[in-house]
């Protein structure tokens, strides 16, 4: 597998310092914060410069994340995604990106999955076919405490917007957290359908009890929580796959720490699990 910085473990850097602290902890490639983007970009930079950097440290751009708001339903709402969508299809053209990541938060809470899905799958659809266009791919992450959480609904919703370059980014944290998904379900997964890995550990609440910030459960590094994490390295072996794979963490602490020190200590505890 190709490790991965994501963004969110440099939260506080910028992108051009992302790409060299990449390198500088030992990792092949960076999963690029869509905020670190966007800001950058509108600062005046251009997607060129950001290309010639990642080329000159020799890194490679794993994916762009995130486009949030799947969910949306206003035809405002709607617009900004499709805006969102173009721009970052240019970029992740220009810089060798060939996935990006895709959201539903908590704007459809309260409706039948049935049809939470239905909603976010035809917003999807008009995503899909704009990144067909460019050669971009589309991996939807699950959010734990969203309506299309599990692993069947995510796969449901994946059959649903029924494009081929629609897959899923798995992610350990959510699936676990959510108590949507088992080792044993994630092992027996086409890896086709797999464009991303996210090796997480935190913590969740107890069945049956409300959710708290995510910050406050995700602050742990691989090994430090509660997640079986080798148990989910090992079910994403048993898939075949062997692309892109980044470690994640959201919480105030770690990102106040030296952002190379807990790059490199993010591989590293990777490292132990691969």
């Amino acid at each position: 597998m190709i490790l991965t910085l994501h963004g969110q473990v440099t939260l506080l850097s910028n992108v051009l310092s992302d790409v060299r602290v990449a390198r500088d902890a030992g990792y092949a490639a960076l999963e690029v914060h869509t905020d670190k983007l966007i800001r950058y970009l509108d600062a005046g930079h251009t997607a060129e410069e950001l290309r010639d950097s990642l080329r000159n440290h020799g890194i490679q751009a794993a994916a762009i994340d995130i486009i949030g708001d799947m969910e949306s339903t206003t035809a405002a709402g709607r617009r900004e995604l499709i805006s969102t969508t173009e721009r970052l299809c240019r970029v992740a053209v220009t810089i060798g990106a060939p996935t990006i990541q895709l959201n539903g938060f908590c704007g459809l809470d309260g409706l039948p999955v049935e049809e939470a899905i239905r909603i976010t799958a035809a917003n999807m659809r008009e995503v899909a076919e704009i990144g067909r266009d460019h050669g971009i791919r589309f991996q939807y992450e699950g959010a734990a405490w969203t309506p299309i959480a599990s692993l069947a609904d995510t796969l449901r919703l994946i059959e649903s917007v029924d494009r081929e370059n629609v897959g899923l980014v798995i992610d350990f944290w959510h699936y676990w957290a959510c108590r949507g998904a088992t080792p044993r379900e994630i092992a027996r997964l086409d890896r086709s359908i797999i464009y991303g890995v996210h090796l997480c550990d935190g913590h969740r609440p107890a069945e049956g009890e409300p959710w708290v910030d995510e910050r406050e459960l995700r602050g742990a590094l691989p090994g430090e929580g509660d997640l079986p994490v080798q148990e989910w390295t090992d079910a994403i072996k048993a898939t075949g796959f062997d692309g892109y794979i980044s470690g994640e963490f959201l919480n105030p602490f770690q990102w106040e720490r030296d952002h190379l020190e807990v790059a490199t200590a993010m591989r590293e505890r990777m490292e132990a699990y691969l």
